[in-house]
């Protein structure tokens, strides 16, 4: 049981992270207007992770997490009323 509820908080920790990373991409390309910003985290990225691809993969992670949290919360409760 500790072990399920450790799962559904890194999903739901992913789910969060997901889409702060996309709001992060979208500000970005709002501010500089363009799909490449110049501020920290883009200087650290490899040259084929692009802003773009980024927010993507954020956005995949933070899908498939939710859907992860979900299920577990649900199996949680239809454990519970067993």
């Amino acid at each position: 049981m500790i072990f399920r509820k450790l799962l559904m908080a890194v999903a739901e920790a992913l789910m969060v992270y997901g889409l702060i990373m996309v709001g992060y991409g979208v500000l970005v390309i709002q501010v500089t207007r363009t799909w490449s910003g110049d501020w920290l985290i883009d200087r650290s990225l490899p040259s084929w992770f692009t802003l773009d691809t980024l927010m993507m993969f954020s956005f995949a992670v933070s899908f498939f997490a939710f859907i992860a949290w979900r299920y577990l919360k649900y199996t949680e409760s239809a454990m519970k009323r067993e």
